[in-house]
């Protein structure tokens, strides 16, 4: 295949770009995060004295939670520096390493991947031959693949396995920095210090299950978020990712939105039961959620289409919500106050349509196109005496 000549036409107003980041950082991250990360470069490049967590969360339409796990995500690879005053982030410094410094941090790192299975491994794991036997396919299943903390059994389903991990070793293990920062942000999220049970549980995820960190980082808020804190409810949320083969954090986000409560709020109040949504109309209800309404406001909408078409139409629904929207209604209040205006106008029609007919009835000649005019007056008996005369 042929080189391709990059060229350009005159002179562009660039925002400077270091080439480490291009080279070790860009390729590895996920595109949220490094859309966000170019972002701060441009604003450094052209300093704006109103830039905040919202800010850049309008920009990109994502939530702050979004905007602040990216930003932790830089901090970690030593690209930025977070300072905070009463809780409340004050300043973002990029450090030097994101200016030509070229030892990559170790976070940066690619990691080593089985070959076979895909999954990223330990070094360890990765110097000792995989031993396969004849007849068996070159693609393996992630549960062969030899683990750094545990067997492959779920820590939660009752089943004791032989080489369960030790609190011992459940401690020599968190010594890894990965495994430190995902216990840390566990503790943060849940707001307590992590069980054996509870930590164990998240290291499952991380090596039996293949999830990344950041996948669990958003696992874990999601759910408290939710208010499903219970270490239960995110392992059944973690197996059934990997068994979806979700892989990037994107993937999770999607997943876990074609499972939420609002989802499945949309389904009862539409009456579908026999199928899954199409992602035709998971974007629909994507739209709903980034107009700003509540879970119970886009019920409120499907429940009103029904009831007005008798039939599901996404369509229809979308109309309503449009027209709330351009109306600032935000509550179910609000739509009752909508709902008696629309019938107090209609009322006033009716009673407007109901006299005119009333006023033609008794021969009142009613204003349109054919009698809007002067009419004409005759004398007839003057008239007929002109005809007699003749």
């Amino acid at each position: 295949m042929a080189n391709i000549i990059l060229k350009q036409d005159g002179t562009f107003d660039a925002t400077y770009v270091p080439n480490i980041f291009i080279d070790h950082y860009m390729t590895h991250a996920d595109g949220e995060f490094v859309k966000i990360y170019l972002y701060l470069l441009r604003c450094m490049s052209h300093p704006s004295p109103a830039l905040s967590v919202s800010d850049i969360a309008d920009k990109f339409d994502n939530t702050e939670k979004d905007v602040t796990r990216a930003l932790r995500y830089w901090e970690k690879l030593n690209l930025l520096h977070l300072s905070f005053q009463d809780d409340e982030l004050s300043e973002i410094r990029l450090t030097n390493a994101a200016v030509g410094n070229t030892c990559v941090p170790k976070a940066a790192k690619q990691p080593v991947v089985d070959k076979a299975s895909g999954f990223e491994i330990s070094e360890d794991a990765a110097l000792r031959p995989q031993q396969e036997s004849a007849g068996m396919s070159a693609k393996k299943d992630h549960t062969s693949t030899e683990k750094r903390f545990f067997t492959v059994i779920d820590p939660l389903d009752g089943a004791k396995a032989e080489n369960a991990v030790s609190k011992d070793q459940l401690a020599q293990f968190s010594k890894d920095e990965t495994v430190q920062e995902l216990l840390f942000v566990a503790e943060r999220y849940l707001g307590h210090t992590l069980s054996y049970e509870e930590s164990r549980t998240i290291l499952y995820w991380l090596d039996n299950l293949g999830l990344s960190q950041d996948i669990i980082d958003y696992l874990i808020e999601y759910c408290v978020a939710k208010n499903h804190p219970s270490i239960r409810y995110m392992n059944r949320i973690a197996s059934d990712w990997a068994r979806l083969g979700v892989q990037t954090l994107a993937e999770a986000k999607q997943a876990a939105f074609r499972n939420s409560e609002l989802v499945y709020a949309i389904m009862r109040a539409f009456g579908i039961c026999d199928r899954s949504l199409t992602d035709i109309e998971l974007n629909s209800i994507q739209e709903w959620v980034n107009m700003g309404f509540a879970d119970e406001i886009i019920v409120a909408a499907c429940q009103k289409t029904i009831s007005s078409v008798h039939k599901v139409s996404f369509g229809y629904t979308n109309k309503i919500l449009s027209s709330w929207k351009a109306q600032n209604v935000r509550t179910l209040q609000d739509i009752q106050l909508s709902d008696a205006q629309f019938q107090e106008a209609q009322a006033k029609k009716y009673t407007a349509a109901k006299a005119k007919t009333a006023r033609t009835l008794k021969g009142t000649p009613s204003a349109n196109a054919f009698n809007n005019f002067s009419q004409r007056t005759y004398d007839y008996e003057k008239l007929e005496r002109e005809l007699l005369s003749r």
